[in-house]
């Protein structure tokens, strides 16, 4: 099974807001990094780049308003077989609930890349609660052309 980084984080946002986020190139492009080509289908292999290395992912579901998940090909290094799970849940005072998983990590990955990593998703977290709640792209990864 591997180790699992999990974040969850309630939002001021619909969960078709949040859906469209974490489902489409424009909303990826919005709040992880500009540099994003994506399909919302079914077994389509998404590119997300980061000023020279890139990470591919492959859609294994998409339930709409409640969840996107992907398994990492291997492209970093201890990424590939990994899965990426956006769970989204409808929470109190009109807000949505995201938890947000990175799992299935090899047990050769060493607790200082997976600090790093968790921090990272942190932040990209962070970037998605804003761009959801205020409609302003702010990608974490922001680079001149797409």
């Amino acid at each position: 099974m591997g180790v699992s980084l999990v974040h969850q984080v309630n939002i001021n946002a619909t969960p078709e807001t949040l859906y469209r986020a974490v489902s489409t190139e424009e909303g990826f492009a919005s709040f992880w990094t500009s540099d994003t080509r994506a399909q919302s289908k079914l077994g389509a292999i998404a590119s997300f780049g980061f000023g020279g290395p890139t990470q591919r992912m492959r859609v294994d579901e998409l339930v709409p308003g409640k969840r996107v998940k992907w398994t990492a090909l291997p492209d970093f290094p201890n990424w590939g077989d990994t899965t990426v799970d956006w769970e989204i849940k409808p929470a109190e005072n009109a807000q949505t609930s995201l938890t947000f998983r990175h799992t299935n990590w090899p047990a050769s990955v060493t607790a200082d890349d997976l600090g790093s990593i968790n921090l990272t998703w942190a932040l990209v977290v962070d970037r998605l609660k804003q761009y959801t709640e205020t409609g302003k792209p702010v990608p974490y990864f922001a680079f001149a052309t797409r």
